[in-house]
């Protein structure tokens, strides 16, 4: 638009600078006819000249003032374009933000129902875990259970052949013990028996050499059975025999 009207000017300007030369141009002829006449005022072209002279500096003056003004004023616009183009491209995208923010809500809707439903399963997981771990204490309290039963039952496996081995040691105790009674009995049963032997030589003897026989006090060799006391624990004999 601006540059429109600066041809315009431009224009104008050549027009004016075209008629004062053909002014100049149509002076000098009618001089030369009007050699012969009198009270002519010979400077009124040079008046006029200067006059459209003035006007035509004052119209260039006016031209390249507008001109620049209208250059400050396109300044003026584009920068005014561009802020309007700015502005419009915000608006733009703020209507596109307000025609998303229905979409926006329906998804914030359904996060917090997704969260709902989250929470939800997060108290069914919260419960299971409660009842995992009271399972857990129970299954670690049976497992203690059953190693106290296990050693328990190793205890009286342990006691047990302790038992027999002790048993089995005054079981072979009293078999020696009586063993070596046995022994000490038929050796006192031996000399007696040869005791016996050799008085009843001697009154064989006598009694074929005399033909009576005379009695003898007889002397106990050794304890009688009623007299014999084992060396043995009874209580642990007794506790064996019950066995």
């Amino acid at each position: 638009m601006f540059g429109t009207l600066r041809n315009k000017f431009q224009t104008v300007q050549e027009g004016i600078s075209a008629s004062i030369r053909g002014l100049a141009v149509t002076e000098n002829p009618k001089q030369k006819k009007s050699v012969n006449v009198r009270n002519v005022n010979y400077d009124a072209g040079a008046d006029i000249l200067h006059r459209y002279q003035l006007q035509w500096n004052e119209l260039h003056e006016l031209a390249e003032e507008n001109a620049e003004k209208a250059q400050e004023a396109d300044k003026f616009i584009g920068n005014i374009y561009e802020k309007l183009e700015q502005e419009w491209k915000n608006i733009t995208c703020l209507n596109s933000t307000l025609a998303y923010i229905p979409k926006i809500n329906n998804a914030i809707q359904d996060l917090m129902d997704q969260i709902g439903t989250l929470q939800e399963m997060f108290e069914e997981v919260e419960g299971a875990i409660y009842r995992l771990e009271d399972l857990n204490e129970m299954l670690d309290l049976q497992s203690r259970q059953l190693d106290h039963r296990f050693q328990l039952a190793l205890y009286k496996e342990k006691k047990l052949a302790e038992l027999n081995i002790v048993k089995e040691k005054l079981a072979n105790e009293h078999i020696e013990r009586v063993s070596k009674y046995e022994l000490k009995q038929q050796k006192l049963m031996k000399e007696r028996r040869d005791t016996f032997e050799e008085v009843f030589k001697e009154e064989l003897e006598e009694y074929k050499a005399t033909g009576a026989i005379s009695k003898l006090p007889v002397t106990q060799q050794g304890p009688s059975l009623d007299e014999i006391v084992l060396d043995v624990d009874s209580k642990i004999f007794d506790e064996f025999l019950e066995n």
